[in-house]
């Protein structure tokens, strides 16, 4: 089996090692077998470019939803300092150009993974699930409904309070049951895997009308508050 390590040169601790799915490609420089996810050359340092991968696995996480943000800054971090394009500018401009490329590719990943919404339209299309469409019958959007009458009619700050803090409550309660929702459709096999995903892809697009929901009442918010001196 083959192994990479995605930490720097002449640090063997630095990074994750490893066995990484995928084809081995030749590194640039020295031609030996370097693994999708490795950021480094483990035979000669050279700094790799980004290859296509999924953010979960950019980052070195596990595939969830459930993901630790405190690991997820961690990784970040780390890896966007072993990074630093400065750290190359002994090895020439096509190293350099690496490195700022696999620094923006961290970034990305590590932007879609911390939002909930990105974050499970991510690990939904890993599952080879599709984002849910509202239905035709309204089912699970009266609660919604009337969420968008209240917020049509509010005409002042405190109304609109009330209203955010009910958004606030109901998107947290999304986001929690997105967990066993994606656990399910994780754990599912069969021909039943499939519409396994459906549950959370419901579940998401109802977080989507009530961040939208809330990004309004935000926006309404902030017009009535009167600019600082």
């Amino acid at each position: 089996m083959t192994r990479s390590k995605s930490g720097p040169p002449g640090n063997s601790s630095g990074g994750i090692s490893g066995a990484i799915a995928g084809d081995l490609e030749p590194c640039g420089t020295c031609g030996r077998s370097v693994a999708p996810r490795a950021l480094f050359c483990h035979a000669c340092g050279a700094a790799q470019p980004p290859r296509p991968l999924d953010p979960f696995t950019r980052l070195g996480l596990e595939r969830r939803f459930d993901i630790d943000l405190e690991q997820l800054t961690k990784q970040h971090a780390g890896f966007t300092r072993a990074m630093d394009p400065d750290r190359f500018a002994a090895r020439g401009p096509r190293q350099q150009a690496n490195a700022k490329a696999q620094v923006e590719a961290l970034r990305e990943a590590y932007d879609v993974l911390r939002d909930p919404i990105r974050r499970a339209h991510a690990l939904l299309t890993l599952l080879g699930g599709t984002p849910a469409v509202d239905d035709a019958d309204g089912n699970g959007d009266e609660e919604i409904a009337d969420l968008a009458t209240r917020l049509s009619r509010a005409e002042d700050a405190l109304e609109l309070d009330r209203i955010g803090a009910d958004l606030s409550q109901r998107v947290e309660a999304c986001i929690k049951y997105l967990t066993p929702a994606f656990r399910k459709a994780q754990t599912a096999s069969g021909p039943e895997s499939p519409p396994a995903s459906d549950g959370a892809a419901r579940i998401l697009a109802r977080l989507e009308r009530l961040e939208a929901l809330a990004a309004d009442v935000r926006d309404r918010r902030a017009a009535l508050t009167p600019p600082r001196p």
